[in-house]
Formats: structure tokens, sequence, C-alpha cells
């Protein structure tokens, strides 16, 4: 029989996948876990107990979804989504129209809708995308105020100009409200109210052209100038001076003789129209007749004539809305489908979206707004802006940037590229660091692509490949918290949270699982925004327990050396000041008839359950006579399980060779409360109270190396269990097992 004592020094490998169990030449195996559930794995090497969650408010009942509205450092907002409505919440409040009554804004997504709905921040406005909607945007009015609107959409965009010449437009009026549009075929449909049209002249051949000193020219005569039409205000002979105004009256020359004496010269000019003008639909009669509303005066060549160059616009209910929106290049893009559509470089503002693609002289200008198809065999699913527009697809990603880099992204300058072929899950990305984390396709793998300079490319590698069973029930949102804690965090199908330390120059590779409440709680959404002042994150959820929904808040991540009595290591969890010997407490009707733990001045009371009406009572003898910190939720367990334990024992593996673990020592930082057993036998309690600390007072927390004896039987496998199932926190730096192997 041998003795072996190995260490695990740090376990920031995290829980792995029991595909991984018998890979003990990896470097990750001897820093991994079989378990990590409810602890943390950190950067620096420990597992810490995560916090618990804060009660802050019922959700609606209808509650599916929640997102952030960043308008600044110090002043961010957690949206719970439910059916048609946001409700809003921000320093750690719900906003309420009065105590109680929830503040709550008017939106046409469904609750189904609304974790599809692609966002996308702009200082005080919120931009909005879903394919069963117009573009919408949520703009903040005051610091506890909102407002929703349909964007308007400007100048565009359009589908392509229709080429069929036996299918023509013609209208009954170049201006005006309720002019009617008609059709020689059925081109018209009622999805179509709300959205542009446009129409062109067929051809200027019968308005003569602007020509230099042509004279009699007479008050009403119309000429074309620049793909313009102008009409003569004065009488006389053209001067020098071309006109290419588009609005009012300008002359053409000074009504003056030149130095000859022949003139005088000069004509004053009125801009009439365009080649080409908008009309808003407002109703379709049938399919081949509508009426419009001219927003952009129309030729007269339209009007005396139809035209068969006309176009509809690009977005409506008949045509389709977009699905992502996204800034980029100073441009608002928008995304439906296979088309890539920007707007007019900074001209997006105040709830209007210009898409103008022309200039002037209504000739197309690829600096303005434009659009592309982009050339893959599955739509567009999700947009991220890094030093490209990064988009991915059902079975690509693709870079979508600028052909010239010198020159500014415009339609004629922007191509698509591949970058890597793995697809993705339509879950909308998450940007963190120098990366952005997407879903593959099927919602198992998680992807972290980083442009690499050596092949000029994006490189999306498999940052889940040592936990497979991590992502089990499919991935269906990301966040990120960088303060205090760096934590790529993900929500699961299921309701569990995935928890992922980011660094990424210390290579960690370790993650671990959060499940509320011992899994009696499943969080169905998860969203982080900056706290109240302004350097910490917060994690707010949306959590569903029992057919009730609420929005709870993560508590601080506490740090070393905090008092024992501010530990918050329970599930929708309240915590408030008592007065010395209070035993009675109100107002926890969210927890009515459940099983709650209790950490009042630092010591755990057990045996607490809250009566229906929310009030339950304290031992007097367990409280302290003093004023004291009370915290009371939902007990949750904290469980690690070690790999199988691998020392070379004269030269040989000691894989499947009976032992038994004997004693452990773990190396503690401010732990208390915490039991330790091999796997699948009983637990014992690690920390003692030490025989000099009082015993109507906590036990302290212990820091440094405590060995134990512990209740262990011979198997194969060698591993430890570490438990921490009481309100109070437990950080695990290494552990030191000593097993007994048979030869």
């Amino acid at each position: 029989m041998s003795v072996v004592t190995p260490i695990q020094t740090s376990f920031n490998g995290g829980e792995i996948s029991p595909r991984m169990g018998g890979r003990v030449d990896t470097a990750i195996y001897p820093i991994a876990l079989e378990v990590c559930e409810n602890f943390v794995a950190t950067v620096e090497g420990p597992i810490v107990k995560r916090p618990g969650f804060e009660y802050i408010r019922d959700a609606a009942a209808t509650a599916s979804w929640m997102t952030a509205f960043r308008f600044s450092l110090t002043q961010e907002y957690a949206i719970e989504w439910s059916e048609g409505k946001l409700r809003f919440y921000t320093n750690g409040v719900r906003i309420e129209t009065s105590p109680g009554v929830p503040y709550e804004v008017a939106v046409p997504y469904t609750a189904a809708e609304a974790p599809f709905v692609s966002l996308q921040q702009s200082y005080d406005r919120l931009y909005m995308a879903h394919p069963n909607h117009p573009p919408g945007v949520l703009t903040r009015t005051g610091a506890a105020t909102f407002a929703y609107s349909v964007l308007t959409l400007a100048n565009g965009p359009f589908a392509d100009q229709n080429v069929t010449e036996t299918v023509t437009v013609q209208a009954s009026a170049a201006t005006g409200p309720g002019i009617t549009l008609t059709a020689s075929s059925a081109i018209f449909d009622a999805g179509q109210v709300g959205s542009l049209f446009r129409l062109e002249a067929k051809d200027f051949l019968a308005i003569p052209a602007w020509e230099v000193g042509r004279k009699d020219i007479t008050v009403g005569m119309v000429v074309r100038s620049e793909g313009k039409v102008y009409q003569a205000a004065s009488a006389g002979t053209t001067g020098t001076v071309q006109p290419v105004h588009t609005s009012g009256t300008e002359s053409d020359g000074t009504g003056k003789k030149d130095i000859n004496d022949y003139g005088p010269y000069g004509v004053n000019w009125t801009y009439i129209s365009d080649k080409f003008g908008l009309v808003r639909i407002t109703a379709v009669a049938s399919g081949t007749s509508a009426t419009a509303d001219v927003v952009r005066r129309l030729p007269d060549a339209v009007v005396s004539a139809p035209t068969f160059r006309w176009a509809h616009g690009f977005f409506s209910a008949w045509a389709g809305w977009p699905n992502v929106v996204k800034l980029f290049a100073g441009r608002l893009v928008f995304f439906k489908n296979f088309d890539f559509v920007g707007s007019v470089a900074g001209d997006y503002g105040g709830g209007t979206v210009n898409f103008a693609n022309y200039s002037s002289s209504g000739s197309v200008t690829p600096d303005l707004g434009f659009r592309r198809t982009i050339a893959t065999e599955d739509p567009i699913l999700w947009a991220a802006g890094d030093r490209t527009l990064i988009v991915g697809t059902a079975s690509r990603e693709i870079a979508i940037g600028k052909i010239n880099q010198a020159a500014a992204l415009s339609g004629d300058n922007v191509e698509a590229n591949p970058q890597s072929f793995y697809g993705s899950e339509r879950v909308w990305p998450l940007q963190a660091g120098t990366s952005t984390f997407f879903a593959q396709r099927g919602g198992r793998k998680l992807r972290e692509a980083q442009y690499d300079f050596s092949q000029d490319r994006y490189l999306a590698a498999n940052a889940s490949v040592w936990a497979r069973h991590v992502t089990r029930s499919g991935i269906k949102q990301f966040a990120f918290q960088k303060e205090p804690e760096e934590l790529l965090l993900a929500v699961r199908e299921d309701g569990q949270l995935i928890l992922h330390p980011h660094q990424p120059e210390q290579d960690i590779k370790g993650f671990a699982r959060v499940r509320h409440s011992d899994g009696q709680g499943a969080i169905d959404s998860a969203v982080v925004i900056v706290g109240q002042d302004g350097k910490t994150d917060e994690l707010w959820a949306l959590v569903e327990r029992d057919g009730a929904k609420s929005v709870e808040r993560m508590a601080a991540w506490r740090d070393d050396g905090d008092p024992i009595e501010n530990g918050f290591f329970v599930d929708s969890g309240v915590t408030s000041m008592a007065t010395g010997g209070q035993t009675h407490f109100t107002g926890l009707t969210h927890l009515a008839g459940k099983s709650v733990a209790v950490l009042a001045g630092g010591g755990v009371i057990p045996g607490i359950t809250v009566a229906g009406d929310g009030s339950f009572d304290l031992p007097a003898a367990s409280v302290p006579q003093s004023a004291y910190v009370i915290t009371v939720g939902l007990p949750f367990t904290a469980t690690a399980v070690t790999l199988r334990p691998e020392v070379k024992v004269n030269g040989q593996t000691m894989q499947n060779k009976r032992q038994r673990l004997v004693r452990i020592a773990l190396r503690l930082l401010d732990t208390v409360g915490i039991r330790v057993g091999s796997f699948g036998g009983k637990l014992d309690n690690l920390i003692d109270r030490p025989a000099d600390a009082a015993m109507d007072a906590p036990v302290p927390l212990f820091n440094g190396d405590s060995e134990k004896a512990v209740s262990g039987g011979w198997d194969r496998a060698g591993r430890a269990t570490f438990v921490s199932d009481l309100p109070l926190p437990a950080t695990i730096v290494a552990a030191m097992p000593q097993l007994d192997i048979e030869k």
C-alpha cells in the first residue's frame, strides 16, 4: 500500500466534460473539476462561492426577456420585456409611477418576439429591428421616462427599379396629399401602406434643354438642366449661369448687356422637380390603384403619361422588415435576409433615418445611402461591429468592410469576405475585450472570434471545447460582467447560468454553472448594467419559480476581508437592518410558504419558514441584542467535485487502482460552513468553532490550511466533494488530499 498526497493548486480549468475523464495527459486536467456548481472558477485559481440574488420586484406574468439601455456610465437601465410592454430598473429599484405601480412603455413586440429584437444603442436612443415589425426607436426623454416610436424612413431604401416596360404607373397630380396612383398591372398591396414609392419620368425628351444665350424665353416656358426641370419666371435671353438649384427661384444672368451691347442677359428660373419624385402610400384600393401623399414633387411627365420607371420601398409589411440593426462606419445599417442597407452617414437622429442615395441632380451617389446584397446561401442572423462588421449566418461567418481602406465605406467601397464556416444560432453575439462570442448552429458550441493578423481573418475558436456538456440545453443569451470579476455569462435554455472567467492573457478555459435556489428557480434571461457607483457591474435576471416571475439582481461579489454579517448567499433574498432583539419580520410575500435560510448578524438561524402573509419569526435566543444585519432568502448549495487524481506511483499511473481518501487539507480564504468528503460518501464539517471563540458569536471566518479526517471508503476514483450549503462565504485556494493506494 502506498500513501500519496497530491495538490491541486488551481481550479480555473473549471467544470470539464465527462469525456475528459481519461485525459490525465492534458494541461487542463490537473486544474479542472468534475462538478463546479454555484462555485465560480476565478482568474487567480481559487473557486469562490457565487453571490446570491436579491429580490427586486415581481415581474409581469408574461415577462420573457431582459436587455439594457446604456445612456451613460452612471445611468444604465435594465429593461423587462413582456407582452407589448417594457418596464425599467435602475439604481437598484424599479421605476414606478406611484408606489407599487410600474412605469411602462407600450411596444409592438410580443413576449415571444422579445428575445429576437435586434438592438443598437446610440446615446439617448435604442434602435430596434424585428422582421415582424417596422424598425423602431426607444428614446430616453428624462431620467425616468422613455418613449417608443416607429422610425421614419426618409428617401428610401428602395427595391430594384422595375424594368418591364409594359408595367406602368401614372400619377393623378405632381404634388399634394391624396393623389391617385394607377398601375397597368396589379402591383399594389395593403401591406405597402405607409411605405415609400418612387416614380421616375420615362424621359425628358419633350422638355428642351437649357442653353446659354437663348432668346425669346417667355414666362411659363419649361426647360431641363442637370436632371432637373425649371420654369421661367421672367422673359428674356438666358445668361451664362446654368441653373442647378433645387428650390426657389434664381437667375441665370445679371440682367445686363455684354461688351458688344447685346442683351440684356438673364432669366429667372423656378425649380419645379427632379427626374423623379417620392410618395408615401396611404391606402390601397386594389392591385392597380393606390392613394398616396407626395413627399418629393413628382415630375409632370409621370402625370401626363404613365412610366415604367418605378420602385417599391424595400421595407414594408408587404416587402418585409429588417431583422438586424447596427451602427457601423458612421451609418445606421440594417440587414434584411441577404441585403445590407446603409443610411446616409451620420443622418439617423431624431427618429428619422435618411436613406437617400441620390445627389441634388437625381443621380445615384454611392457615398450616400446604399443597398447591397451579400453573396451567401443563408440570411444574416446577427451582426457585431469590430474593425469590420462581422455577421453570422446558419452556415458561415462573414466580415463586411471596405475594399479601399483609405476611403470611406460606401456603396461602391464595400466587400463581404467569409471568415469561417461554422454557422451560427439565432443568438445575439457578445463582444468582450477583443473577442466576439457567438453560439454555433445548434446552440451547443461557444465560439470566440478574434482577428488574426498572420492569416488576415477572424478565427473562431471553440471556447467550450473542454466542456461540451456545460451548454447541454443550448445557449439563448450572453452577458459580460467587467467589474469586479471578468465573467462571460450565458443563459441556458433550461434556466441555468454559465459563468466563464474571461482573461485572454491567462488562457483560462474554466466554466461553472449557477443553479438558482438549487434548481427551484430558473433564470429565463440576464443582463449586465453598470451600478450606481459607475465602477461595478450588476447582473440582473428574470427568474421563474413556481409559475411566478420576478426580477432579481445578483448581490455584489464579496471582497476578501469583508465582514461575515454582510454576506449575501441566498437567492430571491432581501437584506435589512434589524433593531436589537427584533424577532418578527414581514414583507416576504414572494417567499410565502418557503423554507428559508437566515443570516442574522453573521450567524445562521436554521429551520425558518415564511408564513402565508410573508411574515416569519426568529427564536429570541438566536438574534443579537444590538442592531444587526439580517439576510433572508432561498438557500442554495455550492458544490465542487474533484477529478480522479493522478500521481505516478513507482512510475505507474494510479488510475483504476483501489484507493481511499483518508483526509484532506483545503487551503481556505475567509471560509466557514464548508463540508468535505469522498464523492458519494458522508460529508464532514471541515471547520469547527475555535476553542477560544465566544459561543454567542458567529463562527469566525477561517484562513489557512485545515486538515481533517474524512469518512471515505475504498473505490477506484479517489474523488473528493466540497459542499457549502449555508448562507456563508467559501473560497477554496488549493486542495491537498491524502490517499491510500493499493499496490
